[in-house]
């Protein structure tokens, strides 16, 4: 739902709400819409907010027309919007919609079969070629103006989590990490366990010592995976009692996302990395599909897993590929350039600097469309991009992504950097 501002052909504003700005854009012109608009045509759309409800919608609708006029042009101005921003909001709205589903969907390394179920049922419905390749990722393709030379954008499927490691002799779980994160991070959080035959059982990850009402060191005691254990929300106290339940060795913990989304913009979750990367991704097909637009090179998709562990993208490209572009998430925090509500273009992570002039022509990009960008480094990072060209393929590599704030744990980030990276996204594929 929107709440919207026009400027008509004598000046004045009017505000309204809907639920498609360009359907009531058109309304208004076509002398179908309010009688205030109906003698003062054409209109011009200048600003707009949205809102999940009709409710807020409408709430937003009569705070604003209590404005003057002058309230009003502070509002415009402080964050002008125009038509032709229209069609990237749809793509936004699609691509933010998509994130909260996916996000919920488990998908830790070596178990993406969920979610890549639901990206193909996406595909499908958005009538993109695919195939699926022997490692189980996912390869999209979308014709473009040049066939001959090739561009392929990636993001990966596969997230953290954890897999049973031991039945303890209490009933109790010692469990492997999938990824590297922080122990820390994990305490306290609710989790799935899923058999080989998909029964589910849910339980929650706590040190060995968890109350500090009874272990005198609960606070110290060092948050090792050593430590750590899952509870398992059955009456279980022993290995059998395990077993009964069909629970073995190697079967996959799923984490909790606990994923929000605001209305003011901010995401909530864990596997934002880079569960962003591959809405983004779907959002892209959706604005070429959606709008007729043609890529200038044949662009091909690829859904990559196991870039978690390290090898995600390093089979199955395309070999007509000659520019790469890995879309994964940024990362805020003190040192760093990266912000939760731009795009950033990576210059360098761990394993070494990215392809100088594609760097370059991003930043270009970036600069002619207006696009709010960052130029960062990552010291502790690699991309789907580093596997590629470590598996030897000869192309020019770059690297960019939404800012998301504390990576490898409870995860926030903005739909300003998912905007921001969208429009970088669809006006590389456009450019030569």
């Amino acid at each position: 739902m929107y709440t919207y501002i026009v400027k008509c052909s004598d000046g004045t504003y009017y505000t309204g709400w809907t639920t498609d700005l360009e359907k009531r854009l058109n309304t208004h012109n076509q002398q179908k819409g309010a009688k205030y608009t109906r003698p003062r045509l054409p209109v011009h759309l200048v600003y707009w907010e949205y809102f999940k409800s009709k409710r807020r919608a409408q709430g937003r609708e009569w705070e604003i027309k209590q404005l003057s006029r002058k309230g009003k042009e502070i509002l415009i101005n402080k964050n002008l919007k125009s038509e032709g921003d229209v069609s990237m909001e749809k793509t936004l709205r699609y691509t933010i919609d998509e994130l909260e589903k996916i996000l919920k969907i488990p998908s830790p390394s070596g178990h993406t079969e969920y979610l890549k179920d639901h990206v193909i049922k996406e595909l499908k419905s958005l009538k993109v070629d695919y195939q699926e390749t022997h490692k189980g990722a996912i390869i999209a393709t979308v014709k473009g103006e040049v066939t001959k030379e090739h561009r392929t954008v990636s993001a990966h499927m596969d997230t953290l989590g954890a897999m049973v490691k031991e039945i303890k002799s209490n009933g109790r779980l010692k469990f492997d990490p999938i990824g590297g994160y922080m122990m820390n991070s994990v305490e306290g959080e609710n989790c799935v366990i899923e058999t080989l035959n998909q029964k589910q059982f849910s339980g929650t990850f706590f040190t060995t010592k968890p109350s500090v009402h009874i272990h005198s060191d609960a606070k110290k005691i060092d948050r090792s995976v050593e430590n750590m254990e899952v509870i398992i929300d059955q009456k279980v106290t022993s290995v059998e009692d395990i077993e009964k339940l069909g629970i073995s060795i190697g079967d996959f913990i799923f984490l909790d996302p606990r994923t929000e989304i605001h209305e003011n913009g901010f995401i909530k979750s864990r596997h934002i990395d880079d569960k962003a990367g591959v809405a983004v991704m779907l959002g892209l097909i959706y604005d070429l599909k959606k709008n007729k637009k043609k890529p200038f090179y044949s662009t091909h998709f690829f859904f990559s897993n196991y870039e978690e562990v390290g090898h995600g993208a390093s089979a199955s490209i395309p070999e007509e590929t000659k520019e790469f572009l890995a879309i994964d998430m940024s990362t805020p925090g003190d040192g760093q350039s990266s912000t939760e509500y731009h795009v950033t273009i990576c210059a360098k992570d761990s394993t070494g600097p990215y392809d100088y002039s594609l760097r370059k022509k991003l930043i270009e990009i970036a600069k002619e469309h207006k696009i709010n960008y960052k130029v960062d480094l990552y010291p502790y990072y690699g991309s789907d991009a580093s596997a590629a060209l470590r598996s030897g393929n000869d192309f020019k590599a770059a690297l960019i992504g939404p800012g998301v704030y504390a990576s490898h744990g409870y995860e926030r980030t903005h739909e300003d950097a998912i905007g921001n990276t969208l429009k970088l996204g669809i006006q590389y594929l456009l450019s030569e």
